[in-house]
């Protein structure tokens, strides 16, 4: 009680003291302090005692820090003045005195500071010598430099340390401007060029981290501060302090680059990771530990371990974490799989641990807590518990006989029963046997063999092999084996044994089917293929072999349709391809045609089914093709008889028609004449009568001559086209008319080329060519001399003869419909018979071709006579 009393006591003088007095201990947290030195700081409305020095004055310099800690370890008083802010950004100036406190024991506990506001003493130009001799003290002691510059006098005086910083020699003299000059170029020099500028105009300080080349050359960091002297509102001078703190930059940057690394490697760990003084209190927790609970690290740091949010029922687990640090921070490691709350309260099991951390002198100083998420390891330890249990009732359940053994000694370890059934052996006496004698030698197989493939690869098999059955009976058995090596380096291996008898029965049965099978389908009257969903064939019959040119199986497998055929039927049945396996719905009966790339073209009766896999998707198709070309050819000429039936049936019908007409107006002219020439008394008109009668039967024979010319055209449809040169056939029909063409001063203008071929009936172009060149001057117009002008031109499968002439021309609105009709006149031309058109139409059509015109009457006539080249 009387130790507390004499502490309040202490306590209460020193807030009474009239300087400003600090007592700081060895951690440097402020102990006791003055009213006065609470009040200078500005710290009314902040807690003082407790906190550490450097929270109170984060921007203290290094140098500052250091000197405390010679006061502590040294027990040596060092001054010094300083220039802080206050809460306000207004600048004060303090004289520091920092001695040794001492306890009863002459032990020293801490550092009083003591200091004195010497703000108006700065501006107060009779007390320079003071301050001088003040900062040229803090120079010797903290390596710091200091000057002046004495605006009057415009002298700048530099102390020895600055001149050292500067590495200038001793009776170097600077000035403003050189001083300032010795800043790198740039920020440095421009920022202390404006700092000293606004200290003599506007009465600012500065204080600033500057870089700085020295007289030698060399890049320092430098922290330059300086402070303007007015008394009067008149500019005094200026005052300020240099110092090189190129080796704290350096280290600063180490520092923090460690300390970002370490940041970086702390937080960005996987696991939950905190670090605790030895009392349990949280110092420091990683990111992820607060993300894991939605937390802040506010909410933990300073708090103790056992407190922390995530432990579940803390009254149980409290006590035991407590025991935990003490044991950890007596040098113990403690690791344990325990379960805390996520930030829904969920249990969560984690892998902890908690480690001690020693310092040099081995001495433990602090502690690491650890935690790893494990619940996919725990919810895998438990699948693997139950895997197990499912491994061991299928390696008993399993059809296939499984055994393991010792791989270096043969030791039978486990068999199923399905083993025990396949040998006829009950696992009593499968103990006592070796692998040896489940698995002999044989002529084909030696264990030596499988022992080298496993020492080699690890695995063997499957292999085919001859087991021995307990009563003597070997049978074929297909083994496969594994070696696994646990961590005893003990090597075991798992055999596993199918009975293949009923396999090879199957094997013998399904080959026999397949072989019918492909019989079958290699005698097929079609095509049939399987194709994959890229349109590549898997499997062909012989039929799709012959088709395609192809001898060996082997040389269609993978090939497509464009090794084949050409660019269209490819296109053409890719296009059906993807169509059946993306609908799933097949082609039946589809009529195609395949052309090869020798040009060769097929008619296919084709069908396309899809192959679906247990997916319900497409995995190729069925293809199914007969060839029917003769019968397309066959139906071919079935259509052209029947268009040529028809075609000729309608000409009989007409011509019936002409026949009856023409022969009844001969036939009654006959009559008639007959008729007068009976009743006729007069010789001379008898005469008359009879010459009427050998005109009359001339023209009969003329139209009966018409008629069988007409009758021979329509008959005679199989008559042999071949190719005939045009510009001759021209020539020759020029020259049989030419005293035609003179007569009437015709004029024939050719301008087909000379090499021009045409398949036609040599007798009918004859004709045609008479026929419509003949028309062409007969008809001509009275006018002007007859033109006819011949050309050529290729239309699609037709070569077009155009014959041209300027003669009288044809209404065809009038008569186009008639055009073509026997005996149909269009001009009053004592010539005219109108049979002329009426049969080059016919030749002309039964060489397959047609005749289309264009007439305009007075100007001409166009005759367009198309000769069909393919048929």
């Amino acid at each position: 009680m009387l130790r507390g009393t004499q502490d309040s006591l202490a306590n209460s003088l020193i807030k009474q003291l009239p300087i400003a007095t600090a007592f700081i201990n060895s951690k440097l947290e402020v102990v006791h302090a003055s009213d006065r030195w609470i009040s200078d700081f500005d710290f009314q409305d902040k807690m003082v005692v407790g906190k550490n020095l450097f929270q109170l004055f984060p921007d203290i310099r290094n140098s500052w820090k250091k000197d405390l800690r010679k006061v502590i370890t040294r027990g040596t008083n060092i001054t010094g003045i300083e220039c802080f802010l206050d809460q306000n950004g207004d600048e004060h100036w303090f004289n520091w005195t920092n001695s040794p406190w001492y306890d009863q024991n002459r032990k020293i506990i801490g550092v009083i500071i003591q200091t004195e506001d010497i703000t108006n003493e700065i501006f107060d130009s009779a007390k320079m010598e003071k301050l001088e001799i003040l900062l040229n003290d803090k120079s010797e002691i903290s390596r710091i430099g200091s000057w002046q510059y004495d605006a009057v006098r415009k002298d700048l005086t530099w102390c020895e340390i600055t001149r050292e910083i500067h590495e200038v020699p001793a009776d170097y003299t600077p000035n403003i401007e050189t001083a300032i000059s010795f800043y790198k170029e740039g920020y440095s020099r421009n920022t202390i060029a404006m700092a000293v500028d606004q200290a003599m105009n506007e009465g600012k300080p500065w204080n600033e981290k500057l870089q700085l080349v020295t007289a030698k050359g060399n890049e320092i960091w430098v922290i330059a501060a300086g402070k303007p002297i007015f008394k009067d509102d008149k500019f005094l001078g200026l005052i300020g302090t240099f110092q090189d703190v190129t080796k704290d930059i350096i280290s600063q940057r180490k520092n923090e680059e460690q300390e970002r690394q370490f940041q970086s490697i702390f937080n960005s760990s996987y696991q939950f990771t905190g670090i605790l003084d030895l009392d349990g209190t949280f110092l420091q927790i990683n990111e992820t530990a607060l993300n894991f609970a939605e937390i802040k690290e506010s909410d933990v740091v300073g708090k103790k371990f056992w407190d922390a949010y995530w432990w579940p029922i803390p009254d149980m687990v409290r006590d035991g974490l407590k025991n935990v640090v003490k044991a950890a921070a007596g040098g113990e490691v403690i690791r344990s799989e325990i379960v805390v709350l996520d930030k829904n309260q969920e249990k969560v099991p984690v892998d902890f641990s908690l480690k001690p951390i020693f310092d040099k002198k081995k001495q433990v100083t602090s502690l690491l807590a650890e935690g790893r998420m494990i619940k996919e390891m725990v919810v895998a330890r438990e699948k693997l518990k139950v895997s197990e249990k499912k491994f061991r009732a299928l390696f008993e359940l399993s059809p296939i006989a499984k055994i393991l053994s010792d791989f270096d000694t043969g030791e039978i370890l486990e068999i199923n029963s399905a083993f025990t059934e396949v040998l006829g052996i009950d696992k009593e006496e499968a103990a006592s046997l070796n692998y040896t004698n489940i698995v002999p030698n044989t002529r084909s197989l030696k264990r030596n063999q499988i022992k080298e493939i496993l020492e080699k690869e690890g695995t063997f098999g499957p292999l085919e092999h001859e087991l021995v059955r307990k009563n003597g009976v070997s049978f074929k058995a297909s083994l496969s084996g594994s070696l696994v090596e646990i961590k005893n380096g003990k090597r075991l291996l798992w055999t596993a044994a199918q009975d293949l008898t009923e396999v090879k029965r199957k094997e013998k049965q399904i080959n026999e089917e397949r072989q019918l099978l492909r019989t079958l389908i290699d005698n097929l009257p079609l095509n049939v293929y399987i194709k994959d969903l890229d349109s590549k064939k898997l499997l062909v019959n012989k039929a799709e072999m012959d088709y395609c040119g192809i001898k060996e199986h082997a040389d269609i497998i993978g090939r497509s349709d464009s090794d084949f055929y050409d660019d269209t039927s490819v296109k053409i049945s890719r296009e059906e391809d993807l169509k059946v396996m993306s609908t799933l719905t097949p082609i039946l009966g589809k009529e195609t045609i395949n052309i090869k790339k020798d040009g060769r073209l097929t008619t296919f009766l084709t069908s396309k089914i899809p192959l679906i896999g247990d997916d319900g998707k497409a995995k190729g198709l069925i293809g199914i093709s007969m060839d029917i070309s003769d019968l397309k050819r066959k139906e071919k000429e079935l259509q052209d008889l029947i268009s040529v039936t028809s075609v000729q049936n309608k000409q009989l019908i007409n011509f019936a028609h002409i026949v009856s007409h023409n022969l009844r107006s001969h036939s009654a002219n006959f009559s008639m004449l007959l008729e007068f020439l009976v009743n006729e008394t007069d010789e001379s008109e008898k005469e008359k009568l009879v010459k009427m009668l050998t005109e009359a039967s001339d023209n009969l024979l003329e139209t009966l001559d018409n008629l069988n010319e007409v009758v021979a055209i329509s008959t005679n449809v199989n008559l042999k086209k071949k190719p005939v040169n045009l510009v001759k056939k021209i020539a020759a029909v020029e020259q049989n008319l030419a005293a035609f063409l003179k007569k009437n001063n015709a004029q024939i203008l050719n301008e087909i080329p000379h090499d021009t071929q045409v398949k036609v009936v040599p007798a009918y172009l004859d004709s045609v060519l008479m026929n419509f060149i003949t028309n062409a001057v007969k008809y001509k117009d009275p006018q002007r001399d007859p033109v006819v002008k011949l050309s050529l031109e290729q239309c699609n499968d037709y070569t077009v003869l155009s014959i041209t002439d300027n003669g009288l021309g044809i209404d065809l609105e009038k008569y186009g419909d008639k055009l073509f009709g026997m005996y149909k006149t269009f001009h009053e031309n004592p010539d005219a018979r109108g049979i002329g058109l009426y049969i080059t139409k016919n030749q002309v059509e039964a060489m397959n071709g047609k005749i289309t015109v264009s007439s305009e009457p007075g100007k001409g006539t166009t005759f367009n006579i198309h000769f069909n080249e393919k048929n």
